[in-house]
């Protein structure tokens, strides 16, 4: 019984040793990375056809040795779709896509090796699809403003006819994040140099005067409880109160620094538009602004050249 025993422990010693030996071959296969992939808008429009190109230029593995015949397959959102070559030096085709529904999309390429001697490498690109007609919603009032055949919500205030949306669709704008699709939706990003001349013909900038006097200085009454792809962009804070009072649509789609490939920061915390005025020594330009959990509107100044903020334009009544 004990001879029993003791060869069955030596058994299953041997098959721990072989296991673990499998695992520790297992843990250390070299890896394949160095894959490159189309980076997409973080927006694009539903429907549109999307082209996605691999740079496998730059390819490498982690033990610094040749993984022979390597192929290329994709994936949409963890389903495999297709393989797309079985050896990627003879042919490096690109992926073809057209998201045909609203919403969130990640595309994933994958290298092998067709020996199985490497774990595979992957990069993935991520994006949302839009129905630009319809991904903003809460906005109030009508499009009873037409200019340079955009269609604009408009609100009077101190005597003055404000456009209640951010301005877009000017040659001088910047979209956010490169972002066409959304240019109408949270408006286009100007310095305080190119807002002083982007308002259309008839329309101009208001002074800050004009904008404390007509919009006074609770921000809730300027905030609208819109959504964006069926998220609030307001986020909840119990010291804010958004009514929309003076229904000027305010969404806080942030603000851009040109001195960081356009970046754009603050998205859902900061609406910010600049005036037409100027401090005193013309070095900075005058705008007003409002953050998420603070009530108040507040005055700020930022550089003439590399701050581009959104602009609402206004006409006599």
């Amino acid at each position: 019984m004990k001879r029993a025993l003791y060869i069955l422990a030596l058994a299953f010693l041997a098959v721990s040793l072989v296991m673990c030996k499998k695992k520790e071959e297992e843990t250390t296969k070299p890896s394949i990375g160095g894959i490159k992939l189309t980076d997409p808008d973080p927006f694009v429009r539903a429907g549109d056809r999307l082209t996605f190109k691999v740079d496998a230029s730059n390819l490498y593995t982690t033990d610094q040795t040749d993984p022979g015949t390597l192929g290329m397959y994709w994936s949409l959102n963890g389903t495999v779709k297709d393989t797309l070559s079985r050896d990627i030096s003879k042919s490096l085709p690109q992926i073809y896509f057209s998201p045909d529904k609203v919403g969130s999309y990640t595309v994933t390429v994958y290298i092998y090796a067709l020996n199985g001697n490497y774990y595979t490498g992957s990069k993935t690109a991520s994006f949302q699809a839009i129905d630009p007609d319809t991904a903003l919603q809460g906005l109030e009032g009508d499009e009873n403003v037409n200019i340079d055949g955009n269609l604009y919500r408009s609100t009077q205030e101190g005597g003055l006819t404000w456009i209640a949306n951010n301005l877009y669709g000017t040659p001088d704008g910047r979209d956010y994040r490169g972002c066409e699709v959304v240019s109408k939706l949270f408006g286009q990003y100007y310095t305080w140099e190119e807002a002083q001349t982007a308002c259309p013909n008839g329309w101009r900038l208001p002074t800050a005067a004009e904008f404390d006097q007509a919009l006074g200085s609770a921000a809730g009454e300027l905030m609208v409880n819109a959504s964006f792809m069926g998220e609030d962009m307001w986020p909840y804070w119990p010291q804010v109160t958004i009514s929309n009072k003076r229904l000027f649509n305010a969404i806080p789609t942030g603000y851009m620094d040109l001195t960081t490939e356009q970046e754009v920061f603050g998205y859902k915390q900061y609406a910010c538009w600049w005036t037409a005025d100027q401090t005193a020594d013309g070095e900075l330009g005058v705008f007003r602004y409002i953050f998420e959990n603070q009530p108040g509107v507040n005055k700020g100044e930022g550089s003439k050249t590399s701050l581009a903020l959104n602009v609402r334009c206004v006409k006599a009544n």
